[in-house]
């Protein structure tokens, strides 16, 4: 991408001639005066460059063997799916399916734990620092499934509850509500996080997501039922973007929910997919409204004026209290194992996944049989190259990065492009250098972090996310008639998205 004009400079990032750096620093400022708003950058690759992998041609054991030997890190994300939900949120693309069937959670819960017995050695051969359980709502699973995952953990990793600093889980507020004491039981386990979903404090608002089975009383009673019982850390989300939603409703629920205090709140720009059922209804675009960039304004001066502080581009803690620690690990690099259907596994050599990035209950079926059979292997993915390594460090963990850290999977090779869009950055005021090569987030750079994010993605990866989204709008016929050409329907920059 910049061929020409380059120095090398004593922090011994290669530097790029002044015009391509103003161009980059006119691009940079042009999205954010523009308030463009991609989707957020919590995965690198994503999921949407996934493709699927020859049969056969990717052993489990000899991807974690390499990893090991590239990253020389002994340590371990655990993250095990359950994708069940009761319902289906409009907004939602994840890997889930409907079901209340209890014998199905028997059979799957079994799967997930062979499936760990299958992974003993490479839990084993790390140092296991976070466990998330993780779905669809994993809180809807009885007390005796979750004895028989923590037992099995158990089995193969004796000391894990010494070593493993959170344990966490995905639940809905009507899901606490409806079974206090099974999440008491949960809290004896061990649990130290729950993640639980709110996304408004508003009615109207909470109806639209299709969360009408949680209203603003069932929230406000879980919020106290899980405070009441001392969970050290409560995780709660708010998003920014729903139809009918006004600056006076934002700051309701802004407001409501720092007098409530959860110990960690994250606040989300809403992303509609054509996978998602908001892409359906004709009350949505693919590109967001710029104006929701004061929305964010608001919400990071309300959370900090109540003692929060910003921990990411999304995420407000309480301090020696909140915070998500698989998601801060996952992006300085620990290694994450994802078991169960539909979940992914992050290595250095292979980002992978077990089924189609299309969710069915057939596929949880065959899940299920091929876990009994012991015959399960990764079915798409993405195979990063020491470049992808580099961006994906550059991607995700920008708010904190020692550059130094790269160097082996090889900076050098795109020196020249990370350092024009460094220079762009700090000449914006988003990125400030600490010491010899260290690069920190400014309060702006997390801001507009995941416009930042996206410039150091490859024009490889830009393609195949685009490619994946464009094919599902093509698929998708009430949303080629409510949303027209696809705007803007991944990042930034390129193709029909524009400069």
């Amino acid at each position: 991408m910049i061929e020409s004009l380059r120095t090398v400079t004593n922090d011994g990032m290669t530097r790029v001639g002044r015009s391509i750096v103003n161009s980059l620093h006119d691009q940079l400022a042009a999205h954010i005066d523009q308030g463009v708003i991609p989707p957020y950058q919590y995965s690198y690759p994503p999921r949407s460059t996934y493709r699927p992998l020859d049969e056969g041609a990717w052993d489990v054991h000899d991807v974690w063997a390499r990893d090991l030997e590239t990253y020389q890190v002994p340590e371990l994300n655990l993250y095990l799916h359950v994708p069940f939900c009761r319902y289906k949120c409009g907004f939602c693309n994840l890997y889930t399916v409907i079901s209340t069937d209890e014998d199905l959670y028997d059979a799957y819960t079994n799967a997930l734990c062979t499936q760990l017995r299958d992974h003993a050695e490479i839990i084993q051969a790390r140092r296991l620092r976070t466990v998330y359980i993780g779905g669809g709502t994993p809180a809807l699973l009885s007390t005796r499934h979750f004895e028989q995952i923590f037992r099995t953990l158990g089995e193969i990793y004796p000391n894990w509850r010494s070593t493993v600093e959170e344990v966490a889980v995905e639940a809905t507020p009507d899901s606490i509500v409806a079974d206090p004491d099974g999440f008491g039981r949960l809290l004896e386990l061990g649990l130290t996080r729950a993640n639980i979903g709110i996304q408004s404090l508003v009615p109207g608002e909470i109806r639209e997501a299709g969360r009408g089975q949680a209203g603003e009383d069932v929230i406000r009673r879980a919020v106290a039922l899980v405070q009441e019982r001392g969970l050290p850390d409560l995780s709660t989300d708010l998003i920014m973007g729903f139809a009918g939603q006004t600056p006076e409703t934002w700051r309701h629920s802004v407001d409501e929910l720092a007098r409530l205090g959860p110990t960690t709140i994250s606040t989300y720009f809403l992303t509609v997919r054509p996978d998602a059922w908001f892409s359906k209804t004709g009350a949505y675009q693919y590109m967001w409204k710029p104006e929701l960039y004061d929305r964010y304004d608001y919400a990071r001066q309300v959370f900090t004026e109540h003692g929060y502080v910003q921990e990411g581009s999304v995420r407000y803690k309480k301090p020696g209290r909140g915070g998500y620690v698989q998601k801060v690990l996952t992006f300085h690099g620990v290694p994450l194992l994802g078991l169960g259907v539909g979940a992914r596994s992050y290595t250095s050599v292979l980002d992978y996944m077990t089924g189609s990035v299309k969710p069915s209950t057939a596929e949880v079926a065959d899940y299920i049989t091929r876990v009994r059979e012991h015959r399960l292997r990764p079915t798409t993915g993405f195979a990063l190259t020491p470049e992808e390594i580099v961006r994906k460090r550059l991607v995700l963990d920008s708010f904190d990065l020692d550059l130094s850290e790269l160097d082996r999977f090889g900076l050098d090779k795109i020196a020249g492009e990370v350092g024009a869009v460094l220079d762009a950055a700090e000449s914006n005021g988003l990125v400030r250098r600490v010491g010899p090569r260290r690069i920190q987030l400014t309060p702006k750079g997390f801001k507009y972090r995941d416009i930042l994010s996206w410039m150091f993605y490859s024009d490889h990866v830009k393609s195949l996310d685009r490619a994946y989204y464009e094919e599902l709008h093509r698929a998708n016929a009430r949303a080629r008639k409510n949303m027209g050409t696809p705007v803007r329907i991944t990042g930034i920059g390129g193709g029909r998205d524009g400069a």
